[in-house]
């Protein structure tokens, strides 16, 4: 990837990258297009000179964001013949469920969801459909990005002559996020639906005298 994008002048490049971040971020065949491995690669192509670094930050940054902006109206608006394919294709009770487990942490999934391929493409859209508002959306999804393509493009730049080790440690990283993520949200619900039950259980919260008095110490 290296050698064909080196090839391509700055500006050009820049504009390439742009397009395709956007489409990978914003459209469903983003799911088959590289998104990490195309910002590393360009992160290499800064530390070499090729382009400045704070342009590939900002290029990479600019160009997820909207690409995640595009993909959360697109989902509000639902339906569409390649949509309609993928959500055949995945079950209706699978899509449903999916849109199910965003409810009430769809602004944390969309601020995961950022520095993973795939994801990265389909969660605007279920969070969208879970009814994240959109000013919510572009707080989680907008810093996320910036995040990411910084990261990403200064590791890319850093990693000298050890870039092909770093592009697959990088990709095997996932997996182990994801499920540390998982444990994560996992963890957290179960606290929620711990803290009511252990609230009404609670022998100090008695309800209050007839005098007006507090039953509870808590209170006075």
């Amino acid at each position: 990837m290296i050698e064909l994008l080196s090839a391509v002048p700055a500006q050009l490049l820049l504009a390439v990258v742009a397009v395709e971040l956007m489409a990978e971020s914003g459209l469903l065949v983003g799911v088959f297009l590289p998104g990490s491995p195309l910002v590393l690669a360009l992160g290499f192509l800064a530390g070499q000179g090729v382009v400045e670094v704070w342009a590939a930050i900002a290029t990479v940054a600019a160009a997820s964001a909207l690409g995640g902006q595009h993909g959360f109206l697109r989902g509000r608006r639902r339906g569409g013949p390649l949509e309609q394919r993928v959500t055949a294709r995945l079950g209706e009770r699978r899509a449903r469920r999916l849109e199910a487990a965003l409810e009430g942490r769809a602004g944390v999934a969309v601020a995961v969801a950022q520095c993973f391929g795939v994801v990265r493409t389909l969660v605007p859209r279920l969070a969208a459909r879970s009814g994240l508002s959109h000013a919510r959306f572009t707080a989680c999804n907008v810093p996320m990005a910036v995040v990411w393509a910084s990261a990403l493009v200064l590791l890319g730049a850093w990693s000298g002559a050890a870039y092909e080790r770093v592009e697959s440690v990088v990709g095997l990283m996932g997996l182990p996020l994801v499920a540390a993520v998982a444990v994560i949200l996992l963890v957290v619900q179960w606290v929620r639906r711990r803290a009511p039950r252990a609230a009404s259980g609670s022998p100090g919260t008695a309800p209050a005298c007839a005098n007006g008095r507090p039953g509870s110490s808590r209170f006075r």
